[in-house]
Order: C-alpha cells, then structure tokens, then sequence
C-alpha cells in the first residue's frame, strides 16, 4: 500500500536533503542560507530521532552564522539590513520587524540604545520567534518563523501541578526583569535582591490562547536559582531555564506576535 511505503520514502527524502545540505556547506564558498534551508525541510518530515538530533545539531552551528552575527547573507529572508533613518530608534525598528529591541543591539553590537546613529546600516531579523515545549523530553526548540534555530533544556511543572499543554502568547507588558514575585503557595513575597529569589534573570509572562492552556494566566517562562531543576518536573506550572537561557529568550520573544506551543 502507498501508507506503508511512506516512512521509508520520507526518510530517504530526509537522507538526500541531508547530502545536498552538507555539499552545500562543502561548497567554496560554503553556501550557509541554502543548507539551512534543506536541513529545516528535513527537520520537518524527518520522524528518525537520531536524525532529528543531527539535523537539529547542525542547525544549531548555522544559527551562529546567519543569525546571532553580524553577517547578512544576500539570498536570506529571514535577515536584512536596514538603514537608520533621522528619529529612528531601536525599540520602533524592533517593532517594525516583530523582535525586541535587545537582539538588535546584540548583534550590531550597539552598546546602547542611544547609540543608534542616522545613516547607519544594521542587520534586521524578520520575526516572529515561536518555541515549541516538549514535556517528556524537558525540551524547548526555538524557531524564527518556520526555520528551527536551537533547543534549550527546561524545567516544568511537577505533579499535580503540571504546566498546561496547547498554546500561549508572549502576553503584553509581562516581561520582566527579575520582577517581585509573591509565592501563591506559601504567600511569601520575594524582591529581586532576596539571596533566595527564585526566578532568575528574566520572566516572560504567557497566556492562553489555545487547549489545556486557554484562558489560563500567570504562567511564564523564566530564570532559576537552581540550575539542578532544569530537565525535572519541580516547578509549579512554569517553564524554567537556565539564567543565560532565559536572557537569550526574553531578547527573542515578542509580546502578541511570538508563541509558546507545550505538547506531551
């Protein structure tokens, strides 16, 4: 039957994209935006764990090249460069193309925002960023639009107080640096400065707009003051990371544009 020939035909599909990216990168010059997109399109229909781990991988190193430097790649869609107009500033720029002002900064190296000069040409990311959360494996991938970029380890929600799986938002106005935060189990408040504070760096504040998640608020993505909670279920519904983990995510997710999928 035409079913059960499909998983052998989708991974030899998968093998090919797999040859193609890796002559791509061989090539003089290494041709990184091409690669990039063969290897996302086999992520997409690759169902072989250790495939999806080398692909992942692979993708990964890339990132650092199209993505996290200063380079723009002709041929990417993805980034661009902009040219600073009179009153521009970081935060509208940001706006304009879906992602925070901080990732801007980050890879033009601008050491502040202030520092923006009309006339200057600057690399711009074409966002949205989404992440895809994975319970059984304590697992969050990131993606820029449709293009997987890397995964982090979490922590999430122990027994009896699971993090609720379907979809959230990057809600509006709920990120924060190291925000006061009151314990809704034993009541007690916590300032940023407290030598127990538990959360972290950063908190981005979700809420929920499909599934299990609908309807629901006061669950976030966040830091932890103890690294041995990622990759267990210690949480009280929240997604921890580590501090440089959670940095990094509050300088790529955008309030109402940037989602937050949790599956099994």
């Amino acid at each position: 039957s035409v079913t059960a020939a499909l998983p052998g035909a989708s991974s030899s599909k998968v093998g090919q994209l797999i040859s193609e990216a890796m002559a791509l990168l061989d090539a003089q010059p290494s041709r990184i935006i091409e690669a990039r997109n063969r290897l996302n399109e086999a992520l997409i229909i690759c169902q072989n764990p250790q495939q999806r781990a080398f692909i992942k991988e692979k993708l990964s190193q890339l990132a650092d090249k199209w993505l996290f430097s200063r380079t723009i790649f002709p041929q990417d869609k993805l980034c661009g460069s902009y040219q600073v107009k009179p009153g521009d500033q970081l935060r509208t720029i940001g706006k304009q193309f879906k992602v925070p002002y901080e990732i801007l900064m980050q890879i033009n190296n601008i050491p502040r925002p202030e520092a923006l000069q009309a006339g200057q040409v600057i690399k711009v990311i074409n966002g949205p960023f989404h992440a895809k959360v994975y319970l059984s494996t304590f697992t969050m991938d990131l993606y820029l639009q449709n293009t997987f970029v890397r995964s982090f380890p979490v922590g999430i929600g122990k027994p009896g107080m699971e993090t609720p799986t379907g979809l959230w938002q990057v809600a509006p106005g709920r990120k924060l640096i190291k925000p006061r935060w009151t314990d809704p189990i034993t009541g007690k408040t916590y300032e940023p400065d407290d030598p127990d504070y538990p959360l972290g760096s950063r908190w981005i504040g979700l809420k929920g707009i499909e599934g299990q998640a609908k309807g629901r608020v006061g669950f976030a993505i966040h830091g932890t003051k103890d690294p041995n909670e990622i990759g267990t279920a210690s949480s009280q519904g929240c997604i921890r990371l580590h501090n440089g983990d959670a940095i990094l995510l509050y300088n790529l997710l955008v309030p109402n544009y940037s989602q937050v999928e949790v599956v099994p």
